[in-house]
């Protein structure tokens, strides 16, 4: 039937990833694995065949087998459905259910997608790092690895496909490699206790999430583009000594070093990250969050025999507001990690630290 409505289309190649791949070959995985998600992009059409929803229903019922598919539920669903231009939706007996763009307000109530991330897939980019990661939240697959491969499109990043290392370690690279490509704090932005019973208990972690499940409650996380994040630091943070904000990949120094709106504590300190929460309006060029008067969000940092490390336990996101910025200074920080971390394999214990560089 695909092959068939291919023909009708005027459409002279079709390929069916469950038909069009060896399954016996690992090499064809890998290149399936890490190139899908820009053949998906390059496709003039995708039929999408959904063998659980009926229709003869309307897709828009708030009960409709549609709402309810397992598709939404797939990890693998996230490229498929964002990186083509044009998806045909069809039912268990062929009968066309519509479009994504004419579905476009109904996948992104049941998926938490951003509406524009839809209807528009070359804005995909210009969404925080936070908000794609949350995009992923609730999707399995058989293999816990597969969680992460499916996310290396949405970031422009591929990974050596390795099963056996488990999720974690598998997500602290896809991590690391975004790191080296974008300066979006939002990839910190992320909460330990999101899909989780909220605990009281505080505790030591590294600065990375251990999966996308702690990104779940980023889905309005927006990015500060760095110059008027430099324009805002300026205004209110800066120190005697500091005068912009920096956040950069030192590979001498096998970690991260940034210049953050910091405030000294007891116990630790403080950073504010370059991102806030609330809706983003698109200009043409990006999305662009309100730096009027922004809540910006905090992560804070415990003293250890390290240096510090990040203090987590809180079921929300925290945010620090104009009132306070006061208590804030720019401050040079060194964000260093094991070595084994960047390049031959992740260790047990992730010893991320954050320490004040002398």
């Amino acid at each position: 039937m695909c092959c068939e409505l291919a023909r009708q289309d005027g459409l002279d190649y079709v390929w069916i990833d469950t038909c069009c791949a060896d399954a016996n070959s690992s090499a064809a995985h890998t290149e399936r694995t890490i190139s899908a998600y820009t053949w998906y992009q390059q496709a003039q059409v995708c039929y999408t065949y959904l063998d659980d929803v009926d229709g003869s229903e309307d897709p828009r019922e708030g009960h409709s087998t549609f709402r309810q598919s397992r598709w939404f539920s797939r990890a693998w669903t996230l490229q498929e459905l964002l990186a083509p231009k044009h998806v045909f939706f069809f039912a268990k007996d062929w009968t066309m259910i519509g479009t994504k763009a004419g579905l476009a307000s109904v996948i992104s109530k049941v998926t938490g997608i951003h509406k524009d991330a839809l209807e528009y897939p070359e804005r995909v980019p210009c969404f925080s790092i936070a908000t794609r990661m949350s995009w992923a939240k609730g999707r399995t697959t058989s293999k816990v690895e597969d969680r992460v491969y499916a996310l290396m499109g949405l970031f422009g990043v591929n990974l050596p496909i390795l099963y056996g290392e488990g999720e974690t370690r598998t997500f602290l690279k896809l991590q690391n490699e975004i790191i080296k490509t974008t300066d979006d704090q939002s990839i910190f932005a992320w909460c330990s206790a999101a899909g989780a019973p909220a605990s009281s208990e505080f505790h030591a972690s590294g600065l990375l999430a251990d999966n996308s499940t702690y990104f779940a409650d980023c889905g309005d996380v927006q990015r500060i583009p760095y110059d008027r994040w430099s324009e805002y630091c300026t205004k209110h943070f800066r120190s005697k000594t500091i005068s912009y904000p920096q956040l950069s990949v030192d590979p001498s120094c096998r970690g991260l070093q940034a210049t953050l709106p910091v405030q000294w504590r007891r116990a630790g300190l403080d950073a504010l990250l370059a991102c806030t929460r609330g809706p983003a309006v698109w200009n043409g060029s990006e999305y662009v969050a309100n730096v009027n008067r922004p809540d910006l969000i905090r992560v804070r940092l415990q003293k250890s025999y390290h240096g510090y490390e990040r203090r987590v336990g809180e079921g929300h996101l925290e945010t620090v507001g104009i009132d306070d910025y006061k208590k804030f200074r720019l401050q040079e920080i060194h964000i260093c990690v094991s070595q084994p971390f960047l390049g031959l394999g992740v260790p047990a214990d992730r010893n991320w630290v954050l320490r004040k560089s002398l």
